[in-house]
């Protein structure tokens, strides 16, 4: 089940440069800056070099959205 977020108040790899999801399938624009995630995601984190959930946070986090 897909849930809104603010993306400038939340730092989720679904949302950051190094998640790798080149079709960013996980994420979709609501309004502004409210997004739906899918929390079940996983992918390929490129800096940490593992497998992610969609809303997990880390400190390396760099968004990959243009506010």
């Amino acid at each position: 089940m897909a849930m809104l977020v603010n993306i400038t108040a939340v730092k989720y790899c679904a949302f950051c440069k190094y998640w790798w999801d080149p079709a960013c399938q996980y994420i979709k624009p609501n309004i502004n800056t409210q997004w739906y995630l899918e929390p079940s995601g996983r992918c390929r984190c490129i800096k940490r070099g593992t497998d992610t959930s969609a809303n997990q946070t880390c400190q390396n986090f760099k968004c990959k959205i243009d506010l």
